[in-house]
């Protein structure tokens, strides 16, 4: 059950970030770079391969830095967009201090599909309206 539940996020996450998504991360270069790293980490991670993002939650935490409000591209910026960035910082910290206390698995992963999710709420903010 967790694996399909692991799966579902992966295709979800993939799906949303096929359209429209992709505009707003060539807009944001470190927006992109955080996305390459997270997709890296957490596709091997849904799969039950968890070195990937023991590896390089620090490198996460990092990019997740660089998503600053002043780099951030003016039309992308609105209260929601700056908040939901606040929130995926706080996330991965939180991830990598899992990481470091040496967390089981399963506590690094529901922190983990959280903090995937939250980078999924911020990309449907520039999804268009139907």
């Amino acid at each position: 059950m967790k694996l399909i539940k692991s799966l579902f996020a992966i295709a979800f996450f993939f799906a949303v970030n096929t359209i429209s998504a992709q505009s707003v991360v060539k807009k944001w270069p470190q927006l992109n770079e955080f996305q390459e790293l997270l997709v890296k980490t957490f596709e091997p991670a849904g799969e039950g391969n968890f070195g990937p993002i023991k590896n390089s939650c620090e490198y996460l935490v990092e990019k997740s830095q660089a998503l600053d409000v002043a780099t951030m591209p003016q039309d992308l910026r609105n209260a929601k967009a700056e908040e939901t960035i606040s929130v995926l910082k706080r996330q991965t910290k939180l991830v990598a201090e899992l990481v470091r206390t040496k967390a089981s698995n399963v506590e690094i992963m529901k922190a983990f599909q959280k903090l995937n999710e939250t980078y999924d709420r911020f990309l449907l903010l520039y999804e268009p309206k139907k």
